[in-house]
């Protein structure tokens, strides 16, 4: 036998281009020069992002964020992102160039050089890596003029943060330090005092820590050098001069001032780095309220509701939310709370920020005297809304605060968004199964229409025509096929009646005490005429049951099942009615038929709108809603109806009323007139 051979498998195509990013004022050229090159490849570009401690030392508040903003970029100009954790920025690449070498086409880098004396030096990086993927591929150098994002000496000093009362603080604990001095040279001994004189200089260090980590850097310095001139002057021989004649004292200062900046260094920063964790904590915290509340929240009133509890108990801020109306939707006005008064400053800053979608209020440059701030809600669709914040106490409004509340703004603007859209999806839905209802109804209606009329028509058509040419019998059989069509006919436009009724709460249930028997025998003489192939068994109910039913729509009910048992066993089947008391749970009336049953799996179902349990089913006449306007008639009536099959063959339909007497026998759970009162939830357990 012969074998074909195998061709080998085709090389992978290059048509990926690799865009590495760094956050830098100019980094998006890159990643437009990716764009384009794959679009001139016909291939796939991804923006690559490799993270490194060295990163997360020298990173800034807004590094993160600016980064996060270049990566969704990046996605919406269609190309992919990774975000790679590594040592260096080579290791981190090389994983990534040796796993799609065969894929690479081409890599682009950043000439991020640097400006100055060490600019060389500093543009070393993005060197290492074009030497790098020079080894795999192509690779194309892209020109970023300028420097990097540096921070400027009051940022690093933190001096935004710093108010004039902190620096109070720096000299009035260098001051309680002093007091605690002189408290221990009180308290001790002259010469123990003097023996332990190099040791009270530690009050002051822990008063440089204490200032550092309260209150940051540069109070920490203040306070350090004011430690310093203190113990100098007050502490240390000769005294009430600052004295530095000899190497010891030279020594002995130096190194207590050196101690305490680095004391108030390294406390400054650990508070920074704590505050960093806190804020980081509260964006995440934020930004995941409000995905939770996206999923959860059902409405936009719902929405705004929960989102205003959670922020302000975030945030420690009042919130409120600005929406424009349906009927004016150039206008803007409170959505929640609705009651919220404006004044006239406050009305002017919002309708500022609506109109020119830009932050407006307090701590923003458009402020005419608001203690408002408000922020434009903004979605890829457009504008949404606006979010207003009025702060409370302590609450600062700094940089990092007013980038959360945009974050959080467009943020809510994603979620307001997501729930209409939800909404429009299931109006749409709802649409389309109510047209589709419809449709279904009006085919149905009109077959099952046609059919009953026709079959009228033909008879009396067939009467009038021959007459008396006609034997009896033949005539006889012409008039009874005509009233059980006719019969029929009623039967449909009944029930769609009926359900229309019902769905619509214009039906009234006119309850009163019926004697079972008498209900049961006339719908039986009823449909005299649709039984004429069907044997029906009625047995006797127990003497003298009443329920406490309307007996008109439980006729319709009873009806309902016969017909169906009729029109879905074949002829001659035998149909069965028994009535039965049950305790704890009422008198039940069953309709057992001795066909084929009901299909087990679809049980469930069959009390379902337009059901059609088989294939066949859609060829006999009827709109499919007899049943299901039974169980609503029988739930109506604080019954129910159930569906199951005969354990020796057929199906049976089980009435149950709960509310039941025996008119000779009064007892004394009997309510008035001695009804027996069965709560839905105890009748049907266990049935």
């Amino acid at each position: 036998m012969d074998i074909a051979p195998v061709a080998p498998a085709a090389p992978a195509s290059r048509n990926l281009v690799i865009a590495c990013i760094e956050d830098h004022p100019k980094a998006i050229k890159v990643l437009r020069i990716a764009q384009q090159r794959a679009q001139e490849k016909d291939g796939k570009w991804r923006a690559v992002f490799v993270e490194t401690p060295a990163h997360l030392r020298q990173a800034d508040d807004g590094s993160h964020e600016r980064m996060l903003r270049l990566l969704t970029l990046a996605e919406q100009m269609g190309g992919k992102t990774e975000y790679i954790e590594a040592d260096t920025t080579e290791k981190g690449l090389a994983q990534l160039f040796e796993k799609e070498a065969a894929r690479i086409a081409l890599v682009i880098v950043g000439s991020m050089e640097g400006e100055g004396r060490f600019g060389h030096w500093r543009a070393m990086p993005w060197m290492r890596v074009v030497a790098l993927a020079s080894q795999y591929t192509q690779v194309e150098v892209v020109p970023l003029s300028g420097q990097h994002y540096q921070r400027s000496l009051a940022e690093k000093l933190r001096l935004r943060a710093v108010r004039p009362m902190y620096f109070v603080y720096a000299l009035l604990a260098v001051g309680v330090a002093y007091v605690g001095a002189r408290a221990l040279e009180s308290l001790l001994p002259p010469a123990l005092f003097r023996i332990n004189e190099q040791n009270v200089a530690l009050l002051f260090m822990i008063a440089c820590a204490f200032v550092a980590g309260r209150y940051g850097l540069l109070p920490g310095l203040v306070a350090s050098l004011a430690s310093f001139a203190t113990v100098n002057y007050y502490i240390i021989a000769p005294y009430h001069e600052l004295n530095l004649n000899t190497v010891t004292d030279l020594l002995s200062i130096g190194l207590f001032l050196s101690a305490a900046l680095l004391i108030s260094l390294f406390t400054s920063q650990t508070r920074d780095y704590a505050q960093k964790a806190a804020r980081r904590e509260m964006s995440t915290s934020a930004l995941f309220t409000l995905y939770r509340i996206a999923s959860q929240a059902f409405s936009r009133e719902q929405a705004l509701e929960k989102l205003q509890h959670e922020l302000e108990r975030m945030l420690e801020v009042d919130v409120a939310f600005f929406l424009p109306p349906v009927l004016n939707p150039g206008d803007i006005a409170p959505a929640f709370p609705v009651e919220l008064a404006l004044g006239e400053a406050d009305r002017k800053a919002l309708d500022a920020c609506w109109k020119e979608m830009k932050t407006t209020g307090t701590a923003s440059p458009f402020n005419p005297g608001t203690p408002w701030r408000f922020e434009p809600m903004l979605s890829q669709a457009g504008e949404i809304g606006v979010l207003g914040i009025r702060p409370r106490g302590k609450t600062r409004l700094d940089a990092w605060f007013g980038k959360l509340l945009t974050a959080i703004a467009d943020q809510t603007a994603s979620v307001l968004e997501h729930i209409e859209l939800e909404r429009s999806i299931a109006e749409t839905c709802i649409r389309e199964e109510r047209e589709k209802l419809r449709s279904m109804l009006l085919s149905s209606v009109s077959h099952d229409f046609k059919t009953p009329l026709a079959g009228i028509i033909g008879a009396l058509s067939v009467h009038r025509s021959l007459g008396e040419r006609l034997t009896a019998a033949k005539r006889d059989e012409l008039i009874e096929s005509a009233i059980e069509e006719a019969q029929r006919l009623d039967s449909f436009i009944t029930n769609i009646l009926d359900m229309t009724r019902l769905e619509s709460g214009n039906i009234q249930f006119h309850k009163e005490w019926h004697s079972v028997q008498p209900m049961i025998d006339n719908v039986a003489r009823r449909l005299r005429h649709r039984l004429r192939q069907h044997p029906l068994t009625v047995h006797p109910c127990p003497a003298g049951i009443e329920a406490y039913m309307d007996v008109m729509m439980t006729g319709q009910v009873l009806q309902n099942l016969l017909d169906n048992a009729c029109k879905y066993t074949p002829a001659g089947t035998h149909i069965e009615i028994l009535c039965t008391i049950a305790e704890g749970k009422g008198a039940l009336c069953e309709v057992r038929d001795h066909g084929a049953g009901l299909p087990p799996e679809k049980i469930q179902r069959v009390f379902d709108k337009y059901a059609r349990l088989l294939k066949k089913d859609a060829q006999i006449a009827g709109t499919g809603l007899g049943l299901a306007i039974s169980k609503a008639v029988m739930e109506a009536q604080g019954g129910w109806i159930t569906a199951a099959n005969h354990p020796e063959g057929g199906a049976v339909f089980t009435l149950c009323l709960p509310q039941w007497r025996k008119k000779e026998t009064k007892n004394a759970n009997a309510d008035t007139d001695g009804a027996i009162n069965v709560p839905y939830e105890q009748a049907h357990r266990g049935y």
